[in-house]
Parts: C-alpha cells; sequence; structure tokens
C-alpha cells in the first residue's frame, strides 16, 4: 500500500538562533498570528489542495516533522513544543495547512520520514528566511515562534480518522475504512491515525528480529527457479529461533561446547603426569 519513503538525517538547530526565554504560549499570546478570533473551528476549515511536491526545495526553509508536536513523545524523542501545546497524531498535511495560514511558502515531501518516526512520513519545508538570513514575515521571530503557532493550529484541529483521505498521492488507492494502527516494534512509538502510506500499513518498519527474518526470507528463496539449494537451511532457520537468534552458539557469548570441557580435562591430567 505504501510507497518507498526516505529517511532523511535532520539538522534543524541554528547554532545562532536559540529558543527565547520569552517563548511560552502565554508570552506570545498577544502577538499570535493564530488567534481565537482569526482560526476557523474543526470543521468549518476550507479544504485547501496539497501543494505539489517540489522537486527540489532550497536548503535553507526549515523543516517541520509530526513527531515535533507529537503529545507522546518526550523532548529526548524529538518533540519541540511543550507538552501543553503537543497534540495527539499529528499529521503532515495538516501542518502544510498551518503554514499555508500563517501566509509563508510551503514545500511538501510526503514520502520523507524523520529518524524517531519511521511510521508517520511527511515532512514540511518552510521559508522562515530569505537566503541572506532577512525574515520572510517579521510577525513570526524565530524557528521556535513557528513551532509555537503551528502547534496552536493543530490543537485548534484535531486529527480525526478522517484526517487522512485529505492527502491523496497519485497511484495510491484509497481504502473504505482506515486500517487499524499496526501494533509497534519493541522501543518505538507509533500513532493511532497514520497516513495511509505508513510503511508501518506495508510490513516496511523496523523488525523486532531482523536475523530471524533475514532467515525466513532465504528459505522462501529455495523454491525459486534459479537458487540453489542450501543444505541444512531448514534445521539451521530452526536452532536459530530456538537459540534466540546468536544467544546460544560458541565463542558469540554463549556457552561453551562439552567436548570443548572434555579436552582441557585431558589436558590437565597430561600436564601432572
Amino acid at each position: 500500500m505504501s510507497r518507498h519513503a526516505q529517511v532523511e538525517e535532520v539538522y534543524d538547530s541554528d547554532p545562532e538562533e536559540v529558543a527565547p526565554s520569552d517563548s511560552s504560549p502565554a508570552n506570545f499570546a498577544n502577538e499570535s498570528i493564530l488567534s481565537g478570533a482569526g482560526v476557523p473551528m474543526s470543521g468549518s476549515v476550507p479544504m485547501r489542495p496539497a501543494p505539489e511536491p517540489q522537486r527540489e526545495i532550497p536548503k535553507h526553509y526549515q523543516c517541520l516533522y509530526p513527531i515535533y508536536f507529537d503529545k507522546s513523545r518526550s523532548r529526548a524523542e524529538g518533540r519541540k513544543v511543550g507538552s501543553e501545546l503537543a497534540v495527539e497524531n499529528p499529521l503532515a498535511r495538516d501542518i502544510v495547512d498551518a503554514v499555508q495560514m500563517l501566509g509563508l511558502n510551503v514545500g511538501f515531501e510526503p514520502e520523507k520520514l524523520h529518524p524517531k518516526d519511521w511510521a508517520n512520513p511527511g515532512r514540511v519545508r518552510v521559508l522562515l528566511k530569505n537566503e541572506d538570513g532577512k525574515l520572510v514575515n517579521s510577525r513570526i521571530k524565530n524557528k521556535h515562534h513557528l513551532y509555537i503557532l503551528v502547534a496552536q493550529y493543530l490543537k485548534a484541529h484535531p486529527t480525526t480518522e478522517e484526517s487522512p483521505y485529505r492527502l491523496r498521492i497519485r497511484g495510491l488507492p484509497m481504502p473504505e475504512k482506515l486500517p487499524a494502527a499496526p501494533a509497534a516494534p519493541r522501543g518505538w512509538k507509533i500513532g493511532k491515525i497514520l497516513p495511509i502510506h505508513s510503511p508501518a500499513y506495508s510490513g516496511g518498519g523496523v523488525s523486532d528480529n531482523p536475523l530471524k527474518d533475514a532467515m525466513a526470507e532465504m528459505q522462501n528463496m529455495q523454491g525459486m527457479p534459479g537458487m540453489p539449494q542450501i543444505p541444512g537451511m531448514p534445521d539451521l532457520a530452526g536452532m536459530m529461533g530456538g537459540m534466540g537468534g546468536m544467544g546460544g552458539m560458541g565463542g558469540m557469548g554463549g556457552s561453551p561446547s562439552a567436548g570443548g570441557s572434555e579436552k582441557k580435562k585431558k589436558d590437565k591430567k597430561k600436564g601432572k603426569a
């Protein structure tokens, strides 16, 4: 169901730009472009078409990922706004709407992934400053202010089960019903509402046991035309499953063989003689 998503390295920290001490939502309340009167409530939002993905977006465009606004994440896990501003199940398509409401130039890369959020594809690129470093909109002070304004929009327009249908990708069929959220591999977090082209729906995510998966793949290839038969492959795969991967192999952190211990005893007897 999904396209090939691409995990991108994230360079989103400007050394010369730090979060201002007065960047709390309360301090920005009077300056907020998305004030209560200016933000339409959910249901009255006009359906804006998503911008066509650009072939090449200039590097000086700021990056926005859904994980920046994800309530289920900690700061260390990628969240960029305070917990009081974070939302559940943020989607890149809604971030596009928020940026467009601010009147900023936006680029949309629906296939790009944040390294810590493989199941929720989509990257939004925003022209916040010109190449000479001058702000495009003087009312938006810096990227941290931008994060707050986008978060305010997302809070006013919460994600619903209908939200993923707003992003249509050419060649990708739209299901009648949104698939159930897949189970998250150990150590990962997955939102309950994901884009329809999410790798999580097609099994393109992170495996709990990549070695076991590789052995299974080799077994499946045994019957294919032109593939040589590998003796003992089924037995080897079963042995690997029983040992939990590599844990029981001698010399690899497992227990030494019985034959090795008998040899050591014989060597000791010879030494005494």
